[in-house]
């Protein structure tokens, strides 16, 4: 039994026009060991049960738009390939990213297949659904098979794969909850938003951190900080004027009661619609996807911000836009749109020299979990500790 696990215990639920009493935490309670964020072994153990159990986003399905189109990607350095299918219904597939001849990467960059899949080792090919086609000369010269070798047990291995909004989910080990079950408690919390009015933005932010993975979920999941390391954030989303709630799952979600929109010349862009009737015009909202997505709501634009460990102490960051129907997408709102990507961007780099500096301090052998804020920082022991209980569960 790991020391550092103990039982989950429920956030407060905040109103947005209000703040109640929130939960204090039992002063002995700690935080993750060290050997969380710095070890090997710890994160191919979060490889084997975290990022191969739960429900794990991998990228946006407008990153692949057209039949045809094949997509690169991973979880937790293991390689896998989005791919859209050319049937009549576009469907898009996951596949474990490998030739099934002698393992080589198949897909490495983005593109659009004229054909099939091809194996540039030894020229095998597969079809979109993943079937296996052809083997050249794998039976000798000339001869494309052989007595006792299965062509139809050859095919790409496939990954249970889903879509919610632009985002697509992949379920390596097969057995989770269907998405939509997962994703309730989000998709209730934020029915008063018309989500489906939300258009992409070209322009997005992509990075590296060299810092553990869970440092920058950890991050983006309080609010505590805010003051000292975003003064720019901090001027239009103050600390105080931040909020935890409850979502269900193991997710994890905080606020801000008051959100200001960016404006120019006196313009701003277009909100979600009947936002004012229920006094949510100033509201922004944020939360955890557990593992490794964090979403942010706004009144005027959705923020998607993905994070994937490269290693224990590397991490890939990206930051997609979304904002409120085509007019929102003009090119006279170009530059209103632009006020928030420049935003986060300086907010991201200011946590990413946090983060860091959190990285080097998990060297030193008095780092013993840490212990948190009974009222700022629920967010991140909660996150802690569903880490804690899908790792120890399976060892």
């Amino acid at each position: 039994m790991n020391p550092h696990r103990a039982v989950s215990q429920p956030l407060t639920s905040a109103p947005i026009n209000r703040r109640e009493p929130v939960l204090c935490l039992e002063p002995e309670q700690r935080g993750l060991p060290a050997a969380a964020y710095t070890s090997a072994d710890y994160l191919e153990r979060e490889r084997q049960t975290v990022f191969s159990q739960y429900w794990v986003c991998v990228g946006l399905a407008s990153d692949i738009p057209n039949p045809g189109d094949v997509y690169p990607t991973e979880v937790a350095g293991m390689p896998i390939v989005l791919v859209r299918d050319r049937s009549g219904s576009g469907v898009l597939r996951a596949f474990h990213n490998i030739c099934r001849h002698r393992g080589l990467q198949l897909v490495d960059r983005s593109c659009n297949v004229s054909g099939h899949i091809r194996c540039p080792y030894h020229s095998w090919t597969y079809r979109l659904d993943g079937a296996l086609k052809g083997t050249p000369h794998f039976g000798g010269y000339y001869r494309d098979s052989y007595s006792g070798f299965d062509r139809d047990r050859s095919g790409l291995i496939p990954i249970r794969c889903e879509q919610w909004l632009d985002l697509v989910f992949v379920n390596l080990s097969g057995d989770a909850p269907p998405l939509a079950e997962y994703l309730q408690p989000v998709r209730e919390r934020w029915s008063d938003y018309n989500l489906g009015l939300l258009r992409r933005e070209s322009r997005e932010v992509n990075l590296q951190c060299n810092a553990n993975w869970k440092l920058a979920v950890e991050n983006f999941s309080e609010s505590y900080h805010l003051s000292w390391v975003h003064p720019s954030l901090n001027s239009c989303s103050r600390m105080e004027d931040h909020f935890s709630f409850e979502v269900g799952g193991p997710h994890v979600g905080q606020g801000s009661l008051l959100y200001k929109s960016g404006v120019l010349a006196g313009r701003s862009l277009p909100a979600f619609p009947t936002l004012d009737t229920l006094g949510k015009q100033t509201v922004a909202e944020y939360i955890t996807v557990f593992p490794n997505l964090m979403l942010g709501v706004h009144p005027d634009y959705f923020l998607v911000f993905l994070v994937n460990p490269l290693g224990p102490s590397k991490t890939a960051e990206r930051m997609v836009f979304y904002f409120v129907d085509d007019g929102a997408m003009t090119h006279e709102n170009k530059a209103l749109r632009h006020l928030p990507i420049d935003l986060w961007t300086v907010t991201n780099d200011e946590d990413i020299a946090m983060i860091e500096r959190m990285q080097v301090g998990r060297q030193s052998s008095a780092f013993d979990g840490g212990c948190f804020s009974p009222e700022l920082e629920q967010t991140v022991y909660r996150f802690q500790q569903t880490i804690a209980q899908a790792v120890d569960e399976s060892v």
